[in-house]
């Protein structure tokens, strides 16, 4: 009896230990996992602490032709950046080409004028993984970039001569790797009238995270656990009504699939979108125009209310396409509810 109760004890024993062992394994592989999320410093692939040279095209237009001297300023400007990026992330923008290119001259604001050439600049055939337009004229807004593209505009109010140029084009680039921008006033992705070259929390947790990233969206937009990386990094650091930037990208894929009529992929890249920032009413609106053009007009409506509670532009014309919309499946069948009419 006394046999089997000392057999019976080291069994017990020995199961408290394989128990005790099970804990630790456990607690350590979320440890690691906790760890290995929360590290700001992280990359998406090897090299973080090797060089990067990144290759720049720099387009110029008409005015600047007459202007001498901006060629050796833009050289002084970016010895100016790449100070700033090399101390602290060990990267280097090269220009590798300067060309003229004829830039709407009546468009009279900046982030227009962004808007009406990207599509044409994202096709130039070019070495360059970057695309730096310089505005060499009088035009509202002093620089601009899409969130993960390759390609910013600046204008040359100053004709490039001062640190302040420096500043504006290198808070641009930041843009190119995701960063958001920060109320931090010491930071150079300040949200408005960055000042200094100085990287805080904000911006090197991104830029430490993205510095290898290619300028592709394409290897990242299904990428899970990057864009989820980088959307723990905004929640973490991020100015208030800054828009997530990985919901950023999604809607912008979003609104490309919608152009080129591949709803169902529009349809689920926007509703991923939405899983990351739900309050952004450009989402929205094109999240209702996909539901309509799925047939699915009850949910279109639904995300056309959200979009004007979130702030989105008014489509006068898509509402009353809608409106008529309604009207004709009420004709067809009277027991249909019209959500524009109420009840």
């Amino acid at each position: 009896m006394k046999h089997m109760l000392l057999k019976n004890k080291h069994k017990i024993n020995h199961i408290k230990i394989i128990i005790n062992i099970c804990i630790i394994v456990i607690y350590s592989i979320i440890f690691i996992n906790k760890v290995a999320l929360a590290n700001e410093a992280i990359c998406i692939d090897n090299g973080c602490h090797e060089t990067r040279v990144i290759k720049v095209l720099v387009l110029y237009d008409d005015e600047l032709f007459f202007e001498r001297g901006w060629e050796n300023n833009l050289n002084n400007r970016l010895a100016e950046i790449n100070d700033f990026y090399y101390s602290n992330f060990k990267i280097k923008w090269k220009v590798i080409a300067i060309k003229q290119y004829a830039f709407n001259k009546n468009v009279e604001k900046l982030s227009t004028l962004f808007s009406l050439h990207k599509e044409t600049l994202l096709k130039l055939e070019t070495d360059a993984e970057v695309i730096l337009s310089i505005i060499g004229r009088d035009i509202k807004g002093s620089g601009i970039a899409a969130t993960f593209s390759n390609i910013i505009m600046v204008s040359n109010y100053d004709k490039l001569l001062s640190y302040r140029s420096s500043v504006i084009i290198a808070h641009e680039f930041g843009h190119l790797f995701g960063a958001w921008h920060t109320q931090r006033t010491e930071d150079f992705m300040l949200v408005s009238g960055a000042s200094n070259l100085h990287a805080g929390k904000e911006s090197s947790s991104i830029l430490k995270l993205m510095r290898n990233y290619s300028f592709v969206p394409e290897t990242i937009i299904n990428n899970t656990k990057t864009l989820n990386r980088i959307s723990r990094l905004y929640d973490r650091h991020h100015a208030r009504g800054e828009i997530n930037p990985v919901a950023r990208l999604l809607t912008d894929y979003g609104n490309k699939y919608y152009l080129s009529k591949k709803y169902n992929k529009a349809l689920d890249t926007l509703k991923n979108s939405i899983k990351y920032y739900a309050r952004w009413g450009k989402t929205r609106m094109l999240l209702s125009k996909t539901y309509y053009e799925l047939g699915m007009y009850s949910n279109a409506f639904t995300e056309l209310t959200r979009a004007m509670f979130f702030g989105s532009q008014p489509d006068l014309d898509y509402e009353n396409k809608l409106k008529n919309k309604f009207i004709q499946l009420k004709e067809l069948d009277p027991s249909i509810n019209n959500p524009f009419i109420p009840s």
